[in-house]
């Protein structure tokens, strides 16, 4: 069990007391927002105890340590999230809960540093501080952790240690996967890579279904304005200038478009929280450099789809535009 399907806080003292178990700590994601930030960092609540045993290949000073394992209402936060923060030891943040129905005070004791992995853009404070205030509210989360994280006494006993872990819970209401750490991003990784796969595909076939869409507007549009076209030819313009002409408006008007439907998301998710309440869809918005690209993909669709109704149009001659609409 984890994530989705959170684990008793007592299995944990029973893990603790299983052999080859050198510590053991409660890791369970937050998901509250900071300020403004749509979309919420690493949050997570543990043991301030053993954190630092754990994930023994972080480093932070003594004396920040101890403050935050003196602090209930103390935090540690990773090199990079403070960084993009400005945070410094002493700052005061609150993080409003959305997946939990409450938010937090906290006070940042101390900043670890580490490996360059996605840790060091997270924040740990008191499982005991988030357990103490769901209890206040009465939540059913209350007294539940995300996922348990263990740090085996030697790589060669990794194995056993996962089966009796298993074994030890099976015939519980509760019962538990254990994994590696790397089996467990590699979980996250197969199924964003699933994600982003069906997503790139749609995307493609909606693009794709624009493009032949625009295209046969285009065509229709050229051949009931085949005497406009016929009359520029007459007073002058060139079939290089009226490809010219015909593709611009191709362009423009896929843009106009892509003004109103890309612009108009971004104004949309950014003035209203239409997944509030809806774990998982809670921070959804649209960035600037999204809106770039969807202009450039409209764009691009307006490009392609005037293509062929352009060159047609510059090949017409002059008599024969006009011989077809008298």
């Amino acid at each position: 069990q984890g994530l989705t399907f959170p684990v008793p806080i007592a299995h944990l003292e029973k893990v603790r007391s299983v052999s080859g178990v050198e510590a053991a700590v409660p890791f369970s994601w937050f998901g509250g927002r900071y300020q403004d930030e749509k979309i919420p960092f690493g949050q997570f609540a543990t043991d301030p105890q053993g954190i630092m045993t754990v994930f023994s290949e972080y480093s932070v000073d003594e004396k920040s340590l101890k403050a935050f394992q003196s602090d209930r209402g103390g935090c540690l936060v990773g090199a990079g999230a403070a960084e993009k923060r400005n945070w410094k030891v002493g700052d005061h943040i609150v993080l409003k809960g959305d997946i939990y129905p409450v938010s937090l005070e906290l006070t940042i004791d101390g900043i670890f540093d580490g490996p360059k992995t996605d840790q060091l853009q997270s924040l740990w404070f008191h499982f005991t501080y988030l357990d103490e205030l769901l209890k206040k509210e009465r939540s059913r989360l209350a007294g539940n952790a995300g996922t348990i994280f263990v740090k085996a006494k030697s790589p060669e006993a990794m194995g056993d240690l996962m089966d009796e872990i298993k074994y030890k819970f099976q015939n519980t209401d509760a019962p538990v996967r254990a994994v590696t750490e790397q089996a467990f991003r590699q979980m996250f990784s197969e199924m964003i890579g699933n994600v982003k796969d069906y997503i790139r595909n749609v995307a493609l076939a909606v693009v794709i279904s624009l493009m032949l869409v625009a295209g046969n507007a285009m065509a229709m549009s050229m051949r009931e304005r085949t005497r406009e076209v016929a009359v520029l030819k007459a007073i002058g313009f060139t079939r290089f200038i009226v490809l010219v002409l015909v593709l611009v408006e191709a362009v423009l008007i896929a843009m106009a478009g892509g003004v109103v439907g890309v612009l108009g998301a971004r104004l949309l998710f950014a003035t209203f929280d239409v997944f509030r309440g809806i774990p998982g869809l809670s921070a959804f918005y649209i960035p600037w450099s999204t809106v770039i690209f969807g202009m450039a993909l409209s764009a691009m669709i307006g490009f392609c789809s005037g293509v062929i109704p352009a060159w047609r149009a510059a090949q017409v001659s002059v008599v024969d535009g006009l011989r077809k609409v008298i």
